[in-house]
């Protein structure tokens, strides 16, 4: 007869005899049912075995330590995540402290106990994801902070491909045409544009600093440059560094320049224009002298700006339309009226004007635009106003030679 359980038969020696005693111990466990025991408890992964209802039935001292609990708090418990069999997931869990864990967790069919169960394996990984976090963070703040630069910047690894970029750099090829941004952006090979750039000024110079820098030959490397844009030509100051860290690489920045430039070039012809300023005050100076009577008396006279204000301002005033208009006849090429500079002429002459007074009120008009006028427009009032000056000069003279005759003309003959 077939026993259902299987028991050990041992031999007794008594005193009537050797007997026979039967004894029915538990049933062993298999084999391969202690080497899974063994190497779950022992594992360095959490393990948990649940039956099919998810209720759990072990866990080993690693996932004790992952959950941060004792195993029989747990045991009898249902398992709280989704199970399938197969798959890997990523599941947090939360510990009595209020802090999360992240577990790498993969589950597998097994026999225990002569049951069909699940083994549950759970490898910490934590660690891992924060350092990921703190990586991806770091790198979006890196961005963060190229975005908030104004410069355009380009980071380069060893073999000149574009590593990283920021939105000015983006935002400076769309405003230029640049409708494949690809082209210029992360991957893009920028040693062969250079190489290829037409529009770059010194392309192939630029491309042996950009080297040199990145071999170690030069800490930096500099250079400004010239782009043609729609908008018409713009300047860009280019300065290379290495890229500082285990990565080798080089950091670019664009800086335009253009306002600086035409600044400069703007500061260069104003003083050369200042200079021809005083150097027609000192030719005017000396027609002043020539023309002077020493001994009329209005040449003792005290200058206009003095003597009678509200004239003075008047003439500035009037003189500075003038110059408005001989500015807009020579643009438009129409003649201006010789009427209107020929009766402010009479109107200084009513006031014993001298050539000097004509001369203060021509600068002192040249000065009120020269603030507010770029060079080019500075110029031009100085050249025209060069030619209204010696026309008015010529009014004023008229005046007083008409003045003259007059008054001779009006003595009593001589006896």
């Amino acid at each position: 007869m077939k026993r259902s359980n299987p028991g050990i038969i041992t031999r007794c020696v008594g005193k009537h005899g050797p007997t026979r005693r039967i004894i029915i111990e538990p049933p062993t466990r298999s084999t391969a049912e202690e080497n899974l025991r063994a190497i779950v408890s022992h594992d360095a992964d959490g393990a948990i075995i649940v039956d099919n209802s998810g209720v759990v039935r072990f866990l080993n001292s690693a996932a004790e330590r992952l959950l941060d609990r004792h195993g029989a708090e747990l045991h009898g418990q249902v398992f709280g995540f989704p199970l399938v069999v197969g798959e890997r997931a990523e599941v947090e869990v939360l510990r009595p402290n209020g802090e999360f864990a992240v577990a790498e967790m993969r589950v597998v069919s097994i026999v225990w106990e002569g049951q069909d169960a699940l083994l549950i394996t759970l490898r910490d990984v934590t660690f891992e994801r924060q350092a990921e976090t703190a990586l991806r963070e770091a790198e979006e703040f890196s961005i963060t902070i190229l975005n908030s630069l104004t410069n355009e910047i380009v980071v380069l690894d060893e073999q000149g491909k574009i590593v990283a970029v920021n939105e000015a750099w983006l935002r400076f090829g769309r405003e230029n045409g640049i409708t494949d941004l690809a082209a210029i952006s992360v991957g893009a090979d920028y040693f062969a544009a250079c190489a290829v750039d037409k529009t770059l000024t010194g392309g192939i110079d630029v491309l042996q600093g950009l080297r040199d820098v990145l071999a170690g030959n030069k800490e930096e490397f500099s250079c400004e440059y010239e782009l043609p844009t729609s908008a018409g030509t713009r300047w860009f100051a280019l300065r290379a560094v290495p890229l500082r860290g285990k990565r080798r690489g080089i950091v670019i920045s664009h800086t335009d320049i253009t306002e600086q430039r035409r600044a400069a070039q703007l500061a260069a012809e104003a003083e050369m224009l200042r200079e021809q300023v005083r150097q027609m005050e000192r030719e005017l100076t000396n027609v002043d002298a020539l023309s002077r009577p020493e001994d009329t008396a209005r040449s003792r006279l005290s200058s206009l700006r003095q003597r009678l204000p509200e004239v003075f301002e008047y003439a500035l005033h009037r003189y500075g339309s003038l110059l408005d208009e001989a500015l807009q006849s020579r643009i438009h090429r129409t003649q201006l009226p010789p009427r209107a500079l020929r009766e402010l002429g009479e109107f200084l002459g009513s006031g014993w004007a001298t050539p000097r007074d004509l001369i203060d009120i021509h600068l002192q008009a040249i000065r009120q635009r020269s603030a507010q006028s770029p060079p080019k427009k500075l110029q031009a009032y100085v050249e025209e106003g060069r030619l209204l000056l010696l026309e008015l000069m010529g009014h004023l003279a008229s005046f007083y030679r008409s003045l003259a005759i007059g008054e001779l003309a009006s003595r009593p003959p001589e006896q």
